[in-house]
């Protein structure tokens, strides 16, 4: 392993942050790409660069000096990842693995053609054409590009939803009868090992569609577990990943368990390894761009990991009153992203409770009194 390396990452949100902090531990130089000079991983990147992560020209140029280069969000350029790559720079994930993920027709045309299981879909190329060829309602529709955190995903209950439904590509999926959402988290090393995080269970705000909290391990049977893992390794073995891959499923009402869609980065759904795995899904990361051995990816703990979101107009006191709470409680564990625009349903923090199975649900309904 070279000494003193240094990372680029394009992005400069949360998951830059706390990548910085894992790189932090070996001594790694972290570099920073970001349109806003007040993004969260901004004051703590050895050097910080204003500017668009989705220009090609601007992202190979900030690269410069980089031994390695990652990414923060989905929304960056990937030619400038595939061009890096070519010029011998180490790049998590590959260009070509980053266009088929941006998209979400891509996605699923993905998993058809590797016979990844999901959920029944259709591709359409404009809202002219979704209503030439309704879909059998109720069904999902889901913007291909540029959906985030719930944002571009519409529920088309009857016909006389496609009056709001989305213009341009998109894709329509038929409304699946979910019992449980579970993730399993892959990181893939240089020379193609990989090793799994045990799956998590999460529990989103069924109105705003964005998550609440999850539990690890997810209360699913040893046989679920090994079969959500086993599809997860197959998506990275068939994406030819380098890096984390994580992988968003449902277990619908027959016991069936589809692929909703993927990230090739970090994940919300892997922050609880900070306090509650052998090695961080960040310290991995780092592990991975700088050439190190991939760390243990075993439990430790059980954990709860509860999303702090932006509050509500007028309701301000109340997430004050969650994180004062949080900092009496022994095992729980606060993480603020320092995020200057406070908007509703943002978000602006994570915390994770740690401790015995039983109990950290009752100190997760102590801590929001039922509200997050």
């Amino acid at each position: 392993m070279k000494l003193q390396q240094t990372i680029g990452i394009l992005g400069g949100g949360q998951l830059a942050r706390m990548t910085i902090a894992a790189a932090m531990q070996y001594g790694i130089r972290v570099k920073v790409l970001d349109k806003s000079a007040d993004a969260p991983a901004a004051q703590y990147a050895s050097e910080f660069t204003e500017g668009n992560p989705q220009d090609q020209a601007v992202a190979v140029a900030f690269a410069a000096g980089c031994d390695a280069v990652t990414i923060d969000s989905e929304h960056v350029s990937a030619a400038a990842l595939s061009e890096l790559a070519q010029r011998g720079v180490r790049v998590f994930p590959s260009g070509e693995a980053l266009a088929t993920i941006q998209n979400k027709c891509r996605q699923k045309e993905f998993f058809a053609a590797h016979k990844i299981p999901t959920a029944r879909f259709r591709v359409v190329p404009s809202l002219d054409a979704l209503r030439a060829q309704p879909p059998e309602f109720p069904a999902i529709q889901k913007k291909a590009t540029a959906g985030y955190d719930g944002q571009g995903v519409m529920l088309l209950a009857t016909e006389a939803d496609l009056a709001r439904a989305f213009d341009g590509e998109s894709l329509l999926e038929e409304r699946v009868a979910i019992a449980k959402e579970i993730a399993v988290l892959v990181a893939t090393d240089l020379q193609g090992q990989r090793v799994t995080y045990d799956p998590v269970e999460m529990v989103f705000d069924g109105v705003r569609n964005i998550l609440k909290y999850q539990i690890c391990p997810a209360d699913i049977s040893e046989d679920q577990a090994r079969h959500a893992r086993a599809i997860a390794l197959l998506a990275a073995e068939k994406l030819g990943i380098r890096g984390l891959l994580a992988v968003e499923m449902f277990i619908n009402t027959a016991g069936e368990i589809l692929v909703n869609e993927m990230a090739p980065r970090p994940h919300n759904s892997g922050h609880h390894t900070i306090e509650a795995a052998a090695t961080s899904q960040y310290e991995n990361l780092v592990r991975m761009l700088t050439g190190m051995p991939l760390g243990d990816a075993t439990t430790t703990t059980p954990s709860l990991m509860m999303n702090l979101l932006g509050p509500e107009n007028g309701r301000e006191a109340e997430f004050s009153a969650i994180i004062s709470r949080a900092l009496r409680i022994p095992n729980v564990h606060v993480h603020l992203y320092g995020k200057k625009d406070i908007r509703p349903y943002r978000k602006l923090g994570h915390i994770t409770l740690t401790g015995e199975a039983d109990q950290i649900l009752v100190t997760y309904r102590q801590l929001t009194g039922g509200g997050q």
